[in-house]
């Protein structure tokens, strides 16, 4: 009974780190919680399960909110099977490691969260403990191994905390150490002077939250039109206004009159524009980002590649449809095939809409050619809930990870301006129709984890590997003294 409610305490921690309660030293202390619990207690698939649910259903709470139950508790066992392994890991590892086990629990963390954020279906990586840590002191660690690297350094932290708790001052000074050597403390804040670049991002809500936030046709376009007029005057200093996924809620290049009200407005202002609309081409829907400029209409059109699971795209259609009429409600999109930036002089954007901002590859190529991120995404599906201020936390650590500003614009909020070291520059309140303006740096700096590429976190896990065996060593020696 006592390991299930150290499970349960040990899930609760770890949302905790998550918002809307957002304390990032909530994690650590969960990991060690847990490592206590796999240790006292020889934890087995049960306790992790429950550990697992606990976590995930909490911090996940928010994907009830408009579809119901059922998908939720989906999505939550879903991802308890990803937990299941660390059940084995201390009978598995004690016949060759003995009692030092769990130093080779961060890596052993690390290696499945990383397997969660690819697989099934494209992955879900959204809870990886790194994107909990925006607020931790040590979150620019980011920019050498990404969010990887930010889940090994908390883990390595709850493995001190363990260590602290449980054996006294032992290796724990080393360990404590080694993760603040590590530790962004020590890394000098990307502040270099830079061009800069003035963006309005719209915010223009929509006329009913929910599933349905865009049932009256032309509605949501309208009330993005009318909050950008609102928000311009004739004197002001814009380069270029933004409005977010889905704000063109129809077809703009099917659409004659759509079309001519937002080349009359780009023409008007002399502003370029780059909307969300959701195109169809050839039958099939397209999650779209468009740019206008004046005089010249759409100049570029970038096409989202990254399609959510069970919302843009219903994989095991055939299958679910034995249990419920639900996956004949979704459309399938059709995904883009190519990366796209949308330039205006000196400025490179990068799109980035939604769903594909917990998809580390697609974010290392748009850094690759870009010097300023665009995340446009529609929160009414997920109004009023934890989604948006989850979505923004992640948004500050791909800021920090290629050290580009971000300038993230929601439907209904939340939406922030977020600079290279992932500090919230200016952000809106949900659910209402506003703007924000500001100047932006247009940054093409390469971070070290840009130069390392896509296996930036095999390279992390095989340091966290290397630490497991270093200090499992060190542990013996101290033993047999």
């Amino acid at each position: 009974m006592l390991a299930i409610l150290y499970a349960i305490a040990s899930g609760a921690l770890l949302s905790a780190s998550f918002k809307p309660i957002g304390q990032w030293f909530s994690a650590p202390l969960a990991i060690a919680l847990l490592i206590h619990t796999i240790e006292k207690f020889s934890a087995n698939f049960k306790s992790i399960t429950i550990f697992a649910f606990t976590f995930n259903a909490l911090a996940l709470y928010w994907s009830n909110k408009y579809v119901g139950v059922a998908p939720w508790i989906a999505l939550v066992l879903l991802q308890c099977i990803f937990f299941l392994p660390l059940a084995a890991l201390k009978p598995l590892l004690s016949r060759w490691v003995g009692e030092s086990w769990y130093f080779f629990f961060p890596v052993a963390y690390l290696i499945l969260e990383e397997v969660r954020a690819r697989f099934p279906f494209g992955g879900f990586g959204w809870l990886r403990v790194g994107f909990g840590q925006a607020d931790a002191p040590y979150v620019r660690l980011a920019s050498l191994g990404g969010v990887s690297l930010l889940t090994l350094a908390t883990c390595l932290l709850g493995l001190a905390a363990y260590q602290l708790a449980q054996r006294g001052s032992g290796l724990t000074l080393p360990l404590i150490a080694i993760t603040l050597t590590l530790s962004g403390i020590f890394i000098i804040p990307n502040n270099s002077p830079r061009q800069t670049f003035e963006v309005l991002a719209i915010q223009g809500s929509v006329p009913k939250l929910g599933l349905d936030f865009n049932e009256r046709a032309t509605e949501v376009f309208y009330r993005h039109l009318s909050q950008t007029v609102k928000s311009l005057s004739k004197d002001s200093n814009v380069d270029l206004i933004i409005w977010p996924e889905n704000s063109v809620d129809v077809d703009p290049f099917k659409n004659p009159k759509i079309g001519s009200d937002i080349n009359q407005l780009v023409d008007k202002y002399q502003v370029p524009l780059m909307v969300g609309a959701v195109l169809r081409t050839d039958g099939k829907l397209q999650n779209a980002s468009i740019l206008y400029e004046p005089a010249k209409g759409a100049t570029s059109t970038y096409i989202k590649r990254h399609l959510t699971p069970f919302g843009e795209v219903m994989p095991l259609r055939s299958l679910l449809t034995f249990f419920s009429d639900l996956p004949n409600q979704v459309e399938d999109f059709s995904p883009g095939n190519n990366a796209v930036i949308h330039q205006i002089g000196q400025a490179k954007i990068a799109p980035i809409i939604c769903f594909e901002l917990i998809d580390d590859r697609m974010a290392q190529i748009s850094a690759s050619e870009s010097n300023l991120f665009a995340v446009q995404t529609n929160s009414a599906t997920f109004a009023n809930t934890a989604e948006s201020a989850q979505q923004l936390a992640i948004t500050r650590i791909r800021s920090i990870e290629h050290a580009r500003y971000s300038v993230s614009v929601s439907t209904v909020g939340i939406s922030a301006i977020v600079d290279t070291n992932g500090v919230v520059l200016k952000s809106t309140k949900e659910n209402i129709a506003t703007s924000i303006q500001s100047s932006v740096a247009l940054n093409a700096t390469r971070t070290t984890y840009d130069r390392i590429g896509e296996f930036a976190w095999a390279l992390v896990a095989l340091i966290g590997l290397g630490f497991g065996a270093l200090l499992s060593y060190a542990a013996r020696v101290v033993k047999r003294r």
